[in-house]
């Protein structure tokens, strides 16, 4: 009877042992399948974060918005050599002849860190009639420029003379707004 007492003792000791090495088996099993997951996810987020797919740049619009009789279309902001170039054209939607006195262009991160106003101006010497456009480009230099895709709000005031009676009348001001990424030039 002691004999077959220890026996189940020793018994209960081996099923113990298999059912704890099948524990660990099935543990390791758990921690591999779901390590290798778990790295392959780590994997495909590191990508993505270091591709720019999380970026402001992604998710903002691009636009040039002036008033409705102003339209602008094409518009573009790219890096030649060491300054960046803007460039966009507004069609005279106003009903009458305009001539442009000057543009003011303000920006942060173009040609310097801070906020700058830049003055371009002797556009045109002659009255833009109705209906036709007229193309404006400004280079931003200087030390602080942008990589491409990245993005910035261009604030423009357009400074014009009203020219439906001689002499034109003015100068009248409207503000418009391009927000766009640069491109490579």
């Amino acid at each position: 009877m002691v004999k077959s007492g220890v026996f189940r003792a020793q018994a209960a000791i081996e099923s113990s042992s298999r059912t704890t090495a099948r524990r660990g088996q099935a543990a390791m099993e758990y921690l591999v399948t779901y390590g290798w997951a778990l790295l392959v996810l780590f994997v495909v987020l590191a990508y993505l974060l270091t591709s720019g797919a999380f970026s402001s740049n992604s998710f903002s619009t691009q636009e040039c918005i002036f008033q409705p009789d102003l339209p602008c279309s094409p518009f573009i902001l790219y890096k030649s050599g060491g300054s960046t170039i803007l460039k966009f054209e507004l069609t005279d939607g106003l009903g009458f002849p305009i001539e442009v006195y000057s543009v003011n262009y303000t920006v942060a991160g173009l040609g310097s860190s801070t906020r700058q106003t830049y003055q371009s101006s002797g556009y045109y010497d002659q009255p833009i009639n109705p209906g036709q456009k007229f193309s404006f480009e400004h280079a931003f230099s200087g030390s602080t420029q942008p990589s491409p895709r990245d993005f910035r709000n261009i604030d423009v005031a357009l400074a014009y003379m009203n020219c439906r009676a001689n002499p034109c009348t003015g100068p009248y001001v409207v503000s418009g707004r391009i927000s766009t990424a640069v491109e490579e030039g």
